[in-house]
C-alpha cells in the first residue's frame, strides 16, 4: 500500500462502538465522511451497552445524569430526544457495621453518629468547597487519602472514603489521585439546586439505549456509515510512520484506511500497533486499569428506599448497591426492582474468574447485609457481566501519563477514559472526547481536499 490515495477518499475505522466511537462516527458522517466501526463483541454499547429485562432494555452497568454533563444533555438535545430524559431528587444511604444511615443531606450528616460532630461539619464544609472549586491541577501530586484526612478529618475519612478507596483499588488505593476524587465529589455535588437539599439526578427513559438507539438511527438516515459486530481487530497497519489500513482477525487482506480512532483501552490497542515506537507502546502499557464483575438483579420487591447505598460493613466484599428503580421511575416493572452490585478488582485478581453462582451467593449475603429481611426468592432474574480494562487507576501525578489524543503515527487517534482525568468514567465525558477526535480528523484531512465543501 502506497499511502498516496486522499485520506478523505477512504473510510475512517473506528476501533469500538461505545458511545465515544458512535458519537465520533455520528459528527464525522454529518461532515461527509464514510466510516466503519469494527466491535469485538456481539453487541454496540460497550460499557454502555444493555441486556433485555421484561421486554426492555437495561444498562448492563450502572449509569446516571448529573447536572453537569453537559456534552451528553446537548448530544441528547441534538437527536430530538430530550423529552425522554427526565430528573429526579434521589435518596443516598450508607451501611456502616449493620446499620444503615440517611446520608443525602447536610442535617443527615449531622446525625451520621460514627464520625465527630467536629469531623461531620468538615466534611460538609468540602462538599461545599469542592462543588465550587474550578481548578484541580494543585490536587494533581497529591493522594487522596492525604488531600481528604487534611480536609475532614482522620476518622471521617476512616468511615466513609477509605472502605469505598480501598475496596475499589486494592492495594493500589492510597495513591489515588486527589484530582480525581474531588471531581467525583464536584460532580455530584454540582447536582444540588440548593445546597440543603439532595441532588437530582438525571435517567432516560430506557437508559443508554435511548441515546445509542438514537445515534443509530441518526446514523444510518445521514448514510456513510457501516458497522461490523464481532469483528475483532488484530493489526493496525502501519507503514512509514503512516496509518494504512486495519486487519481483522482471521482476514489476510487488510481494510485500506489513513485515519483510525480508537476508542478501546490503552494497553490493548498497545498490542495491536506493533510498528508504533517501542517507547510509546510501553507508556501504554504501564497505566493499571481495573476490571469490574457487576451483578445485576431483578427483585420482586425494592430493597431500599434509596438510588445509592455506600457500604462499610466487614461482612461483604462490596462497597455498594445502586438501586436504579428508585431512580428511574419509567421503568415497566410491576412493582419489581432493579438493583446492581458492582466489584472492581485489580488486574488478575481471582474473583474475576469466579462462576456465576458464586458470585450470586456473594451478591445475596451483600443484600441481606442491607436489608435483613432479604430472602434469595426475591429474585426474579440475575445477570453477571465483567469488563476487563473498566477503570483506570489514576494515581498521584496522573495528569503526566494521559497520552494525546494524536499518537506518534499519522492518522492514529485515541480516546479513553483516561483522558477524562480529573473526571471519572461516565458517558458525557466520552462523548466530548468523541467528537474531539472526529474534529481532529476532519482538521487533518478536511473534505475539502476532494472538491467538497467543509
Amino acid at each position: 500500500m502506497d499511502g498516496t490515495t486522499d485520506p478523505a477518499l477512504e473510510p475512517v475505522c473506528i476501533i469500538g462502538a461505545g458511545i465515544a466511537g458512535l458519537t465520533a462516527a455520528h459528527d464525522l458522517v454529518r461532515q461527509g465522511r464514510q466510516v466503519l466501526v469494527l466491535e469485538g463483541a456481539a453487541e454496540v454499547g460497550g460499557l454502555a451497552s444493555s441486556l433485555a429485562i421484561d421486554g426492555q432494555p437495561i444498562d448492563r452497568f450502572h449509569h446516571f445524569i448529573c447536572r453537569g454533563d453537559h456534552d451528553l444533555v446537548e448530544l441528547i438535545s441534538e437527536l430530538g430526544i430530550s423529552h425522554r430524559l427526565h430528573w429526579r431528587q434521589c435518596t443516598t444511604s450508607f451501611l456502616f457495621d449493620g446499620r444503615l444511615f440517611d446520608f443525602g443531606t447536610p442535617i443527615d450528616l449531622l446525625r451520621f453518629g460514627p464520625v465527630p460532630l467536629t469531623q461531620r461539619i468538615r466534611f460538609g464544609l468540602n462538599i461545599v468547597r469542592s462543588r465550587y472549586r474550578k481548578s484541580w491541577r494543585q490536587l494533581d501530586p497529591l493522594s487522596a487519602k492525604a488531600w481528604l484526612t487534611r480536609q475532614i478529618g482522620a476518622r471521617a475519612y476512616e468511615v466513609i472514603w477509605e472502605p469505598l478507596l480501598k475496596i475499589k483499588f486494592g492495594e493500589a488505593h492510597e495513591r489515588v489521585s486527589a484530582a480525581w476524587i474531588w471531581h467525583r465529589i464536584h460532580r455530584v455535588a454540582s447536582s444540588r439546586r440548593k445546597l440543603w437539599e439532595r441532588e437530582h439526578l438525571g435517567y432516560l427513559e430506557l437508559g443508554s439505549a435511548t441515546v445509542i438507539d438514537a445515534l443509530l438511527d441518526r446514523l444510518h438516515t445521514l448514510g456513510g456509515f457501516s458497522a461490523r459486530t464481532g469483528a475483532r481487530v488484530e493489526d493496525v497497519c502501519i507503514e512509514e510512520g503512516k496509518v494504512c489500513g486495519v486487519r481483522l482477525v482471521g482476514q489476510v487482506e487488510p481494510i485500506r484506511c489513513q485515519q483510525v480512532i480508537s476508542t478501546i483501552a490503552l494497553p490493548l490497542l498497545a498490542r495491536l500497533c506493533p510498528a508504533l515506537d517501542a517507547h510509546y507502546r510501553r507508556r501504554l502499557q504501564s497505566i493499571d486499569y481495573l476490571a469490574v464483575v457487576c451483578g445485576l438483579l431483578k427483585l420482586t420487591r425494592p430493597l431500599t428506599s434509596s438510588f445509592w447505598v455506600n457500604i462499610n460493613d466487614p461482612r461483604t466484599p462490596y462497597n455498594g448497591i445502586i438501586e436504579y428503580s428508585n431512580l428511574n421511575r419509567h421503568l415497566d416493572l410491576g412493582g419489581s426492582a432493579i438493583v446492581y452490585v458492582p466489584l472492581y478488582l485489580e488486574a488478575g485478581h481471582p474473583r474475576y474468574g469466579f462462576d456465576d453462582q458464586t458470585l450470586l451467593a456473594e451478591l445475596v449475603d451483600c443484600l441481606r447485609c442491607v436489608n435483613p429481611a432479604f430472602e434469595r426468592s426475591w429474585i426474579e432474574e440475575h445477570h453477571i457481566s465483567r469488563a476487563s480494562h473498566a477503570q483506570a487507576v489514576c494515581a498521584v501525578g496522573f495528569a503526566d501519563s494521559v497520552p494525546d489524543h494524536r499518537a506518534p503515527a499519522r492518522g492514529l487517534y485515541l480516546t479513553d477514559s483516561t483522558q477524562f482525568y480529573p473526571e471519572d468514567r461516565t458517558i458525557s465525558a466520552a462523548i466530548r472526547l468523541g467528537r474531539r477526535v472526529a474534529r481532529m480528523v476532519l482538521d487533518d484531512a478536511p473534505i475539502c481536499s476532494r472538491g467538497g465543501s467543509p
